[in-house]
């Protein structure tokens, strides 16, 4: 048996250079196919998620008829504030009181000394003290006449006048006592008393001081006194919630830097009180209703002049359309809302009414019960075609 010779090297190499170059061509195939093969997928991915429909978040429009809470700027004044003038010329002898105090209706203010009148009310005392001495003489007088004429001593005529010098001495005696009670009243004037209880907020002379009586235009306060046991509170209402404000309703009034609450990292101090009056007309220029609330103080720890915030609860006129505040589209063409309706985009204008912060109310342009889009995006238009789910979960609207 002759045994074949085994290959030589060269003959095995020979064979597999073959194999080894369809291998690469192979290779070389796949690394070109690849990329296309993913551009494929990415546009095949493209493709279905433009055809799917955009997810959407919506809400329903309400009706609400609870009450609508109202905040406006207001300030704060004394109950009574006054002026205090001079009700007769004079100097200042004294000044007992100074800005900042505590008096009570009927305390001493300051004193004034008036000399000139002192020295007059003597001399209208000792007139009255003539007259009466004049008239008691006239009416001894008369008495003896009279005595006279039933004796027939004296004529009728002569008795008339003697009637008549009494009655003119009686009228002088009045005249002179008059007068001599008016000067011991202006006497009276010369200490000033506090009208009310209140605080002196300013003061505008010293001792020595020569004053004139009257408030004349070019006349200044001596003192100035406001009650502030209880403060006024006078703010401006508008005509949309003044029509339904009422005397006795009650207000808050929040003051800053006085304690109690934190609000925005800001010391507020609220404090209950009360509507009083209205001006009982509008304002023709600003469209508001001047409104006094008073608010107590007896710890005078609120100041006349001080800026406030005060909080009403206006209730309702009737049911009112409420729509969330960011569910509203602001384009060129006006305010829209986006409505779903049957998985489909509409939007509609509407007209809106009053803020309230996280809602608005709609006059007109939606009814009860319309889906609207929230955080709606700039792409969305009309017509688009929408997968809408209900904001915080539950049954899909627009079906």
């Amino acid at each position: 048996m002759t045994l074949s010779p085994a290959p030589s090297p060269r003959a095995r190499h020979g064979r597999a250079l073959p194999i080894v170059l369809v291998v690469l061509l192979g290779g070389l195939l796949a690394a070109g196919a690849w990329p296309r093969l993913a551009q494929s997928r990415a546009r095949e991915a493209e493709r279905e998620q433009a055809n799917t429909a955009p997810t959407v978040f919506t809400e329903r429009v309400r009706t609400d008829t609870t009450s609508v809470p109202l905040e406006l700027p207001a300030s704060l004044a004394g109950l009574h504030e006054t002026p205090v003038f001079a009700r007769a010329n004079g100097f200042v002898r004294s000044v007992r009181v100074d800005i900042g105090s505590v008096v009570r209706a009927g305390d001493t203010l300051l004193l004034l000394d008036m000399p000139e009148v002192r020295e007059q009310a003597r001399q209208a005392a000792a007139v009255a003290e003539q007259t009466e001495a004049s008239a008691a003489l006239a009416r001894a007088t008369l008495t003896r006449w009279q005595s006279l004429a039933k004796q027939g001593v004296v004529t009728p005529q002569e008795l008339d006048e003697r009637q008549a010098q009494a009655a003119v001495a009686e009228a002088n005696m009045r005249a002179a006592q008059a007068n001599a009670a008016n000067l011991r009243e202006v006497l009276r004037f010369g200490a000033l008393l506090a009208p009310f209880s209140g605080v002196v907020t300013a003061r505008g002379v010293d001792v020595g001081a020569l004053v004139v009586a009257g408030a004349a235009a070019t006349a200044r306060p001596l003192l100035t006194i406001v009650q502030t046991d209880t403060l006024r509170v006078m703010l401006q209402v508008p005509q949309s919630a003044a029509v339904r404000l009422r005397p006795g309703m009650k207000a808050r009034v929040q003051i800053r830097e006085l304690q109690d609450s934190t609000v925005s990292g800001i010391v507020v101090r609220t404090v209950s009180g009360i509507v009083v009056r209205t001006a009982g007309a509008f304002d023709p220029v600003t469209r508001t209703l001047l409104t006094e609330v008073h608010v107590p103080n007896r710890e005078r720890r609120l100041l006349p002049g001080m800026f406030a915030q005060v909080a009403f609860t206006v209730p309702s006129a009737g049911p009112s359309l409420r729509i969330p505040a960011i569910a509203l589209i602001v384009r060129g063409e006006g305010t829209l809302v986006a409505r779903v309706v049957n998985d489909s985009v509409q939007l509609v204008p509407v007209t809106l009414g009053r803020d309230f912060g996280t809602t608005l109310e709609v006059l007109d342009g939606v009814k009860p019960g319309d889906a609207l889009v929230v955080n709606p995006a700039e792409s969305l238009s009309d017509g688009l075609k929408v997968r809408a789910v209900a904001r915080g979960g539950g049954k899909t609207p627009g079906k």
